[in-house]
């Protein structure tokens, strides 16, 4: 692509970015909900709670907002609304309202005259529709063809993802479903990346002997490793069944392992390829050396990966945990089980990845690809 080429696409997308922005803020009309925009505002804080962690105290202050929320849709389209907020300065479990805020409003009555109602949330849609527009608008414009295809390959698995779903919701074992799934995620995103070949053919193989090796393991640990208490695992419904649970914490391992080990089997198939085609006549010990060095440098930094992926999901209930005064053994024990089960179980599958991989690709090309 030659620089004024490139220049256009760039000018084309941020035409595209701003036209989704300006989209998706006028777009009320497409809601059955009412939605308002907060025009003006005033605040007072009405208390303040004195909290103790064991090491010193704070002062948390609670304010209520009181809202003047012009209506942009529904039959009351154009008035003005009356409403109130509550929020505390943390922010932890409330949220400040600000002017130009996008609302839901339910419940809208006529009180003396005039229009009441309470806050049904805050309308986000317009952030997350710009962040897919720039990561698709991104996979086009540095991948181009390549770009479009794992734009399409996404799309599929979301829609997968959602029927998987509506599956669960309506009684079927999620697990069941997620297998399938993860096979079809992987047979997707290889196929439409790499093409059909026997390259996608060997890392389609060896993630999924992998992945499968790597459930194996952690239903073994799961059965011989004692009773699990699932009571703090994140979006858990109550009450639970300890085989439903379990069946859950299993798809969330699946899932969590499944991109990583994707990426180590993929660059350790192509270094197999590679030899095979540069290299005379390779022998075992030398495809053996190359995948050794390979997977020296990939299971560092893969595994750094899916140790800051893990922390990053649990830093917020921790700092909210040690703020509260819970110990931190006592956090690491209920809280943040799950995130450093989901951390070593992937660590391990990056490890088993990498043998498995090369292994694979190794009896391959010196079976069939050197005749």
């Amino acid at each position: 692509m030659n620089k004024k080429l490139l220049i256009i696409h760039i000018l084309i997308f941020i035409v595209i970015l701003l036209a989704t922005y300006f989209f998706m803020e006028n777009n009320s009309f497409l809601y059955e909900k009412n939605i308002g925009e907060v025009v003006s505002m005033k605040e007072s804080a009405y208390r303040t709670v004195t909290g103790d962690d064991g090491r010193h105290t704070y002062d948390e202050k609670y304010v209520k907002q009181y809202l003047k929320v012009k209506l942009l849709n529904g039959k009351e389209k154009g008035k003005i609304l009356l409403a109130e907020n509550e929020y505390e300065k943390s922010e932890v479990y409330t949220a400040r309202l600000r002017l130009k805020d996008k609302i839901f409003v339910e419940n809208i009555s006529l009180k003396n005259g005039e229009l009441h109602g309470l806050i049904g949330g805050i309308k986000r849609d317009t952030f997350v529709v710009l962040a897919l527009v720039f990561l698709f608008g991104m996979f086009l414009l540095t991948g181009g063809k390549h770009g479009i295809l794992t734009i399409f390959s996404l799309v599929l698995n979301m829609a997968a993802f959602y029927g998987v779903l509506i599956l669960y919701l309506k009684g079927v074992n999620l697990l069941f479903t997620m297998i399938p799934m993860s096979i079809f995620f992987t047979a997707m995103l290889l196929f439409f990346m790499y093409g059909k070949n026997m390259r996608s053919c060997l890392s389609f193989i060896a993630t999924v002997v992998t992945v499968l090796i790597t459930l194996i393991i952690s239903s073994a640990v799961i059965y011989f490793g004692g009773k699990v208490d699932y009571d703090f695992m994140d979006y858990l419904i109550m009450p639970y069944s300890q085989r439903d649970a379990g069946f859950i914490f299993m798809s969330e391992i699946l899932v969590g392992c499944l991109g990583a080990v994707m990426d180590v089997v993929v660059t350790m198939v192509m270094t197999v390829d590679q030899i095979s085609e540069t290299a005379k006549s390779p022998g075992r010990k030398e495809f053996i050396a190359s995948c050794r060095e390979v997977g020296d440098d990939l299971v560092g930094t893969m595994i750094t990966l899916m140790f800051f992926t893990n922390v990053a999901a649990g830093i917020p209930n921790l700092i909210l945990s040690l703020r509260n005064g819970i110990g931190f053994r006592t956090i690491l024990k209920y809280n943040s089980f799950f995130e450093l089960s989901r951390f070593l179980t992937g660590s391990i599958s990056i490890v088993l990845a990498i043998p498995i991989s090369a292994a694979i690709a190794i009896y391959y090309y010196r079976r069939f690809a050197s005749k």
